[in-house]
């Protein structure tokens, strides 16, 4: 809910549900926990399963790199392969452009899928199975169909030339995307804290100011100073979560926050398989500086409000800071805002 009031003839625009501070209340069951969504949630193992990795990012199926078939290793000497008409290009674009379809917003990270299929005498592919499920039951049952109505291919023959079924195994891989990241020996949610009293009540220090940088631009930097082991989840986490760190501005006729922005120490991917993440996340848990650039699209005089949001951990609490935008006579100053 916004409210908008009306202050020496200036449009006043702020986030009516602002908080003061480092103030916050504990949502009932720790509804605040930086838990990722559940529209993108990572496939959950069972908790007695060994191996969590590695995780595939969905983008890798915009990569050719990503679609793999190989032939399963048979004895006999003198055996010439199957073949896929068209060859590996052809084999490639035609699982690509039927199985890619499939990758929507909010699929999730998944797994590694795989899928076995012998080619018989004719060249057509039976006995498919998937072996290596994705994680998504729409993406496994696709990649199944893609497989079994893959077009023909010229069939694999003996040393004596006759035809003969050979066995393959299709796999999606991470392929030229970056290399997975490491799995965390203890979860964030682990580790003891250095300063409990200091976690528990004063988490963080929040401070932000403007720095001109053009004619209409400014930097907001923003710093995070941590106590007592405190953490949260960088803006920078590939997945959506809820407590992830951001900065909202009530209204942009006067201002405009661009989308790019920095974070220093820039904060590195981990897998933590704590049962609030389960997955790739971006711990935040050193002092950390943000860098947002600020566009100013009027010479009149206003104010606009802001907040920055965020869930603090271990605390388990969803922070609003507010912050209000303020030209006077060509002047932009940054304050924090008391309700």
């Amino acid at each position: 809910m916004k409210a908008t009031t009306l202050v020496g003839g200036m449009s006043l625009v702020l986030v009516a549900t602002a908080i003061l501070g480092t103030s916050a209340t504990l949502p009932e069951g720790c509804g605040a926990r930086a838990a990722a969504v559940p529209f993108f949630d990572p496939l959950k193992n069972g908790r007695a399963a060994t191996v969590w990795e590695p995780w595939l990012d969905p983008f890798v199926f915009f990569s050719d790199k990503a679609y793999v078939v190989q032939a399963v290793p048979r004895n006999g000497a003198g055996i010439t392969e199957a073949a896929f008409v068209g060859g590996n290009e052809g084999l490639v674009g035609y699982l690509k452009g039927n199985i890619l379809p499939q990758i929507r917003p909010g699929i999730g990270w998944l797994k590694p899928p795989v899928v076995q299929f012998n080619l018989n005498e004719e060249g057509g592919a039976i006995d498919v199975v998937l072996t290596g499920t994705s994680g998504n039951v729409e993406l496994d049952a696709r990649l199944v169909q893609v497989v079994e109505q893959m077009p023909r291919w010229i069939p694999a023959r003996d040393a004596k030339g006759n035809a003969i079924q050979q066995a393959f195994a299709f796999n999606v891989v991470q392929a030229g995307c970056d290399q997975q990241p490491p799995t965390l020996e203890v979860s964030m949610y682990a580790v003891p804290l250095t300063d409990r009293k200091a976690a528990l009540e004063h988490p963080y220090d929040l401070d932000f100011r403007l720095e001109k940088t053009g004619a209409d631009t400014y930097a907001l930097i923003t710093t995070m100073e941590l106590h007592g082991g405190s953490f949260y989840v960088s803006p920078f986490a590939k997945r959506d979560f809820k407590g992830m760190f951001r900065v909202e501005v009530a209204n942009e006729d006067h201002v405009a926050l661009a989308a790019d922005f920095t974070e220093t120490p820039r904060s590195a991917e981990v897998i933590d398989l704590h049962p609030f993440v389960e997955g790739p996340v971006n711990w935040v848990n050193v002092n950390t500086t943000y860098e947002h650039r600020l566009t100013v699209s009027s010479k009149e005089d206003f104010d606009v409000g802001g907040k920055y949001v965020f869930t603090i951990e271990p605390k388990c609490t969803l922070e609003e800071v507010p912050f209000l935008i303020k030209q006077r006579s060509g002047v932009l100053t940054i304050e924090k805002w008391k309700c």
